[in-house]
């Protein structure tokens, strides 16, 4: 009983109007005196929170001399919430139309420790729609699995880049094949993820509260973290004698743009 009276004060029911709902669930119909004895309620507080559950509709009185009172049923109480509920985020969703933000406000939002991350990388893999790079170390990737082989169904292009040995290839995938417990001993993991060219999540990869990322949807931070995802898999290639130009072209905004040829090389 104690986590459904949890669970019901979320929802803006008291503890009290809580205990005695469930307990008229348990024995019901019942007078208020029971219910103040199986809700473990004070009698001098049991009629007030008997009239607010009525109120509510939650419970209903019959009956008199005396006065019994029968909960409303399970799958109703949640209906009710749910209705209730949804009115109300329709309301707040309504406002918050109407008011003028800023839009450079909500270009950053911090998050703050690694489950978080990885829960906002899972996200942003999910919502993906054309096409995804990442640069991570092969536990991170190892977290993504099954959203990015879902993203790979979907058709979304993917490109990854690890200094890492990476157990299963996605998309276009890009190594040096470093054990990642070597890396660790010189440094510290960091990921990096751009959604369709409009979403970047990026920060440290630490497994602990302390950690810390953003995400963003700013045009330029997004570009430079698309840039430096180009520039490690561009210097594999020259390290690792892979040609990796078909790979950067996938990444490019343009790909029919081409430094070399800006440069008339």
């Amino acid at each position: 009983m104690k986590e459904i009276v949890e669970k019901l004060e979320y929802f803006g029911i008291s503890k009290n109007a809580a205990r005695a709902y469930c307990a008229l669930l348990k024995t019901n119909p019942a007078t208020g005196y029971e219910v103040s004895v199986n809700a473990e309620i004070p009698r001098s507080a049991v009629y007030n929170v008997l009239n607010k559950l009525e109120s509510m509709g939650l419970i209903s009185g019959v009956g008199d001399k005396p006065k019994k009172y029968i909960p409303l049923p399970p799958s109703s109480l949640l209906e009710h919430l749910e209705h209730v509920h949804k009115e109300s985020l329709d309301g707040l969703k309504t406002s918050l139309e109407k008011m003028e933000l800023d839009d450079e406000a909500f270009d950053f939002w911090h998050i703050h420790g690694y489950q978080n991350l990885i829960f906002s990388l899972k996200e942003a893999i999910k919502n993906a729609k054309r096409k995804i790079f990442i640069s991570a170390w092969l536990r991170e990737i190892n977290k993504l699995e099954t959203e990015l082989v879902l993203a790979e169904k979907r058709g979304v292009e993917l490109t990854l880049f690890s200094f890492c040995k990476i157990d299963k290839q996605f998309g276009e995938t890009i190594s040096y094949d470093l054990d990642e417990n070597d890396l660790r001993k010189v440094w510290a993991p960091k990921v990096i993820i751009v959604a369709d060219h409009t979403t970047t999540i990026m920060g440290s990869a630490k497994d602990n509260k302390n950690s810390r990322s953003i995400l963003t949807q700013n045009e330029a931070i997004t570009e430079i973290a698309t840039n430096h995802i180009i520039l490690d898999i561009t210097l594999a290639g020259s390290r690792l004698n892979i040609n990796t130009d078909p790979v950067v072209r996938r990444i490019l905004k343009k790909p029919d743009i081409h430094l070399d040829s800006l440069l008339n090389i």
